[in-house]
């Protein structure tokens, strides 16, 4: 199983459940009416920079085979070993950091210049929402004075975070998430069995490459983890400040924004149980059976907590840069208090 690459594959292609936005896209490309700026946006673990990878593979390639990169001829080879002159990838110099105004501003000089090739110029851009003010500027100069043959693909999991003058110089390509069908099906023939893959692509969201990360070992330990502290808070034996200091910074296998996912997650499951009368997993009904009160009234703080949450993880996403601790230790005093 692959997650979303930054890496590519040597000459990537869509994902299954991409095939109506790649059509579409082949279609205005052979054409010749290609926007000069699209925006491939939609929630992470959808394969949307994996989308863009095989677009500007396309885009490259001097003789295309069935709507794709051939990967024989010299463009795609240039490609391969990642030295195309009409390539430029951009994206932050350290991980979960900033697109710095210099990075873009450095795009003039690629932007100006004439292809060797006589063919199209592609700068790959990533994730967009990761330009402060400055930068989306700087970047917005060269999408209102495009210069020929040169494609901008801009990728986002919060097109909100964009600025809107950035959006709307740009064509739009969503990405919402395949069915369930489709997903389960990639997940089997990447060797999930049924269940650890219907669980996992619940906890994605039904975004098929998220859900073979979270599948991974790590990923389950760390998340058991936090489900067993939670429930620990819950109980009153542990204390919320102590915890904060543990997950303001989760780790590698899982970002912050993504630990609140899973929290919504285990809220919702307990929302269905209480009032559809289901029976969800052991520990969640073990935190369900913990609540104070029964019936209606015991759900209004819960959902009250799943909004805050929601809204934690929009600042997280939304290029605000809050305080991670503060964030996380008044959650879970609100989580410690729900059960009080």
């Amino acid at each position: 199983m692959q997650p979303e690459p930054t890496d590519s594959p040597a000459i990537p292609s869509p994902l299954p459940w991409q095939a109506e936005p790649w059509q579409r896209l082949g279609a205005q490309w052979r054409a010749g009416r290609c926007p000069h700026a699209l925006l491939f946006s939609g929630q992470g673990g959808l394969g949307k920079r994996r989308f863009a990878e095989a677009f500007a593979a396309l885009s490259l390639c001097d003789q295309p085979r069935d709507g794709l990169a051939c990967g024989s001829c010299r463009g795609c080879r240039l490609w391969q070993a990642g030295s195309h002159p009409d390539f430029l990838r951009v994206e932050p110099e350290k991980p979960g950091g900033p697109l710095k105004v210099e990075q873009i501003r450095r795009l003039g000089g690629f932007v100006d210049r004439t292809s060797g090739r006589e063919g199209a110029r592609v700068v790959w851009l990533a994730p967009a929402e990761a330009m402060n003010i400055n930068a989306a500027n700087a970047l917005l100069k060269n999408l209102e004075e495009p210069s020929a043959s040169v494609i901008f693909l801009l990728i986002t999991d919060s097109p909100s975070g964009l600025l809107p003058t950035i959006r709307s110089r740009c064509q739009s390509v969503a990405f919402p998430a395949p069915a369930e069908e489709p997903a389960l099906r990639w997940l089997h023939e990447g060797g999930l069995d049924d269940c650890a893959a219907r669980r996992a692509l619940a906890l994605a969201g039904g975004a098929p490459l998220l859900a073979a990360r979270l599948a991974e070992p790590e990923s389950r330990e760390l998340r058991d983890q936090f489900l067993a502290d939670l429930t620990a808070l819950a109980q009153g034996s542990t204390g919320a400040v102590a915890l904060a200091g543990r997950w303001e910074t989760p780790g590698e296998a899982v970002e912050l924004s993504r630990l609140l996912q899973f929290w919504q997650h285990w809220i919702a499951q307990m929302l269905r149980a209480r009032s559809c009368d289901l029976t969800a997993d052991e520990e969640i009904m073990a935190l369900l059976q913990r609540l104070p009160g029964s019936g209606s009234d015991s759900l209004r703080p819960l959902f009250g907590f799943s909004d805050q949450l929601q809204q934690a993880r929009r600042a997280l996403l939304g290029g605000s840069n809050p305080n991670k601790r503060l964030l996380v230790e008044e959650l879970l005093i609100r989580w410690a208090k729900l059960y009080r």
